[in-house]
């Protein structure tokens, strides 16, 4: 017989006493329980996770992320890894941001002025380029579905019927081309709808001031779908002449319009076509006599140049 706890073998079996044979019932068991609770420890994580993701994406919807397209490809607006603003059509409406300096209401950092013949001048961050000319290349340039305006005067259209409007601040030049120095301003306009959806809005202000827009968007044939948007500005002039009684000046007449057509043949194949134009008839800001203060004393021959500007009727308010 074999003593206590010792092992035999015969022919190609072996045995185990009862103690040994209760010890390694025991164990056994110990792991089929630990992997039981190990499985349901992980279950439990998983449907955690999940369910975190679920809240998470929940919130997503109720708090409705803007999905940008600021490097080229979409994602949501607290995933791209720069600094950037970004706001939708309706954020622009309800704020009244019509025009592209309107953007200083909404975009820290971001500051426009115009020059002296009407030429829009914006600066991101204290880097602008500041030209009169109208043909002069800025150093923020704006863009509408990240096509450039190459020249500033372009941009007053960019602004009708969007789906949001991104701002990148910082140099763009690696996706955006050389002339974005400040940074880029990217226009997304709203595009065409496979149900039929339309609506208009109309404003009305001091000096006769008529905001009117509207648009229609839907299909108008298998596969093709449009969208049209139109605005009309309007405004008496608003600076009085002191020279001049009755002349008045800063008058507002604009016209813009876009067309969209996309068209899908085939499931793999769209095509896009952006038509944007505008006419600008408004006149522009003249400047405005605040008052004479000479450096150097007048020449005898321009001393009534002198009496004349320091007897001027200098602007009231």
């Amino acid at each position: 017989m074999p003593k206590a706890g010792a092992l035999y073998i015969k022919k190609g079996e072996f045995s185990m006493n009862k103690v040994e044979s209760r010890l390694l019932a025991t164990v056994c068991a110990f792991a089929i329980a630990s992997c039981a609770q190990a499985a349901q420890a992980q279950q439990a994580a998983t449907e955690q996770v999940l369910a975190a993701q679920a809240r998470d994406e929940a919130g997503s919807a109720m708090q409705g992320d803007i999905v940008v397209t600021a490097q080229k490809r979409s994602e949501r607006l607290s995933d791209v890894p720069m600094s950037i603003t970004a706001a939708t059509g309706a954020d622009l409406a309800q704020r009244g941001i019509t025009t592209a300096e309107g953007l200083t209401k909404l975009v820290p950092g971001f500051t426009y002025q115009v020059s002296d013949y009407g030429t829009p001048v914006f600066t991101i961050r204290g880097i602008g380029f500041l030209d009169f000319a109208l043909g002069s290349v800025p150093a923020v340039t704006t863009y509408i579905d990240e096509v450039p305006l190459p020249y500033s005067i372009m941009s007053r259209g960019a602004t009708l019927d969007l789906e949001r409007v991104e701002v990148l601040k910082g140099p763009q030049g690696t996706l955006f081309g050389q002339n974005s120095t400040g940074g880029a301003v990217n226009y997304i306009a709203a595009k065409p709808t496979e149900a039929l959806h339309a609506g208009f809005s109309l404003d009305y202000g001091r000096f006769n001031e008529i905001n009117a827009e509207a648009f229609i968007s839907g299909a108008i044939a298998p596969g093709l779908t449009a969208r049209v948007a139109a605005r009309h500005e309007y405004r008496d002039g608003w600076q009085r002449s002191l020279s001049r009684p009755g002349d008045r000046l800063g008058g507002r007449d604009f016209d813009n319009v876009r067309v969209l057509l996309d068209w899908e043949p085939l499931s793999n194949w769209k095509f896009a076509l952006n038509l944007s134009g505008w006419n600008d008839n408004s006149e522009v800001q003249a400047l405005q006599f605040q008052s004479f203060l000479p450096k150097t004393a007048a020449n005898p021959q321009n001393q009534f140049v002198y009496d004349a500007l320091g007897n001027y009727n200098l602007i009231p308010t």
